[in-house]
């Protein structure tokens, strides 16, 4: 974060404690001198009198400097020129060598401070280098505009309060970055308007108001305003100085943010626009489809039994009804997906739950599959001490007709069809597993997908690809889920899995 010490700012006088130190520094040089004369020469003593007023240089700044070199010329001149102790200088070349030690350290403080301030600047910059470069990768990483918006507040170091990010929709109506919108007063609206046409920043003309009002900057794109940025103020004052400087640099980076995310967001709602197109399509053709299998089937069986009626036995008659029923069985569950499909994405699923028997629940769901099932071979493995299922039960029988009936579809003929139920405690499961060909590893993620029909394994052949989705759909809403397991080759096993909860909580 930027703040206010690691801004530029403009050169502030020092404060009267470093002249004093500085004075003090010149006083110590002058005792520290007097100590060693005995052992140094004269030229060799103004040495140590540079040396302080490098520390004070150093560790102060320009003024203090000058003062130290002022204080030590004149303490070099009283205490070691002769005649000592007086400020009065006889000999010529002493004279000079007083003007030469003041000029060489006057230089010498001046350079060293300025050196040291140069220090600092860089530091400085260091600092709002690696800021801005911290800010830009927040920006690059903000997935909606209150992601920037919340980058701008951290930069600035505001409250949430205090700034805003505006959008303006085709009617002229002023939307937050949460999409809810700005209360605004006729003065505040105007203003922000004019920032909008005129491509400046705008506040208000006028100091009266007592109330806060905000301060617009527009940010731009290929010379489009795409947003406002709102910042609060009292009195209508404009932002200070450097905080002004600081959201000059920052707004750059923001509206090229800000198009980024913007260009997201259009992409995203013309690829939701065109996958709601895709799956109408594919939706449109699998219902035409897988409607009219089992319509032409009964069709056919009826005109059969129309036209020959008198010649065909008993046998055949009877057998061209049970297909005339299975069929309509079929057509009965294809219109039952479609409408539990249409419930799940409306969000119209209204659970009205009670305490049912997984075991009643898969016996109902057999028992309406029983023409599907009756050439294949059904194992059961029921513990008697099963828990109560707090489910809305025509929902999960549902849900296990769809898993059975795929099972079914893909079993070979004579097939064993497994179904294990079994509990942990927390968790109800339902395990049903077949023999078909299975699915592939790649596939496997996908096969509860709206329309999803693999080319190979459980979901190819027949079906519209509702099924399972419809299946997870209904598990989903009591709070449950899905999973599958299988190896090419060796069946697929689909587990249901359902949260258990305790007759004695009182679920409401």
């Amino acid at each position: 974060m930027t703040t206010a010490a690691d801004r530029p700012a403009r050169r502030t006088p020092a404060p009267p404690r470093d002249y004093l130190l500085a004075a003090l520094a010149a006083g110590l040089g002058c005792l520290l001198a007097l100590a060693v004369s005995r052992w140094l020469d004269l030229p060799n003593i103004s040495l140590v009198f540079l040396a302080v007023v490098l520390v004070v240089a150093v560790r102060s700044s320009v003024g203090p400097a000058l003062l130290c070199a002022l204080l030590s010329f004149v303490a070099y001149g009283f205490c070691f020129l002769p005649p000592t102790w007086s400020v009065v200088v006889h000999r010529e070349q002493d004279v000079l060598t007083l003007l030469f030690f003041l000029l060489i350290a006057l230089l010498t403080g001046n350079l060293a401070a300025r050196q040291r301030q140069q220090f600092r600047d860089l530091q400085v910059a260091q600092r709002q280098t690696e800021s801005l470069l911290g800010f830009a990768g927040r920006l690059s990483s903000a997935q909606d505009q209150r992601d920037l918006l919340a980058a701008m507040l951290s930069q600035l170091d505001l409250p949430a309060e205090r700034l805003c990010l505006l959008s303006r929709d085709a009617q002229g109506n002023w939307y937050q970055a949460d999409g809810s919108r700005l209360a605004l007063s006729e003065l505040e609206r105007i203003s922000a308007e004019h920032a909008w046409q005129s491509r400046h920043p705008r506040g208000y003309d006028s100091h009266s108001l007592t109330h806060p009002h905000w301060w617009w900057w527009p940010l731009m794109d290929n010379d489009q305003p795409l947003a406002l940025l709102g910042m609060r103020t009292a009195q209508g004052d404009p932002p200070a100085g450097e905080q002004r400087q600081l959201i000059d640099v920052l707004l750059p980076l923001l509206a090229h943010a800000l198009a980024r995310v913007q260009l997201v967001e259009t992409l995203g709602h013309t690829r939701l626009q065109h996958e709601t197109e895709r799956l109408r399509s594919a939706l449109l053709a699998s219902v035409s489809h897988d409607l009219r299998t089992p319509l032409t089937a009964m069709r056919g069986n009826i005109e059969t039994l129309q036209l020959f009626i008198d010649s065909l036995d008993a046998a055949t008659r009877d057998d061209l009804l049970q297909s005339t029923a299975s069929e309509a069985s079929r057509l009965d569950r294809y219109i039952q997906n479609l409408l539990d499909m249409t419930r799940l994405g409306h969000g119209g699923l209204h659970l009205e739950r009670d305490w049912v028997a997984a075991s009643d629940l898969l016996a109902a769901a057999l028992q309406r599959l029983q023409p599907v099932l009756q050439h294949l071979q059904v194992r059961m493995d029921v513990p008697a001490d099963l828990p109560l299922l707090w489910v809305q039960g025509a929902l999960i029988e549902q849900a296990l007709v769809n898993v059975l009936d795929n099972a079914a579809r893909f079993s070979p003929p004579g097939g064993v069809i497994d179904i294990r139920l079994s509990h942990d405690g927390e968790t109800f499961s339902f395990a049903i597993a077949d023999q078909g060909p299975g699915i592939p590893a790649d596939e496997q993620a996908q096969i509860f997908d709206l329309f999803y029909t693999a080319a190979r394994g459980d979901r190819g052949g027949q079906g519209t690809g509702l099924g399972l989705a419809i299946c997870l759909g209904m598990l989903n809403a009591h709070g449950g889920t899905a999973r599958v397991e299988s190896m090419p080759g060796q069946g697929t096993t689909l587990i249901l899995q359902l949260p258990l909860q305790a007759p004695d909580e009182n679920p409401a």
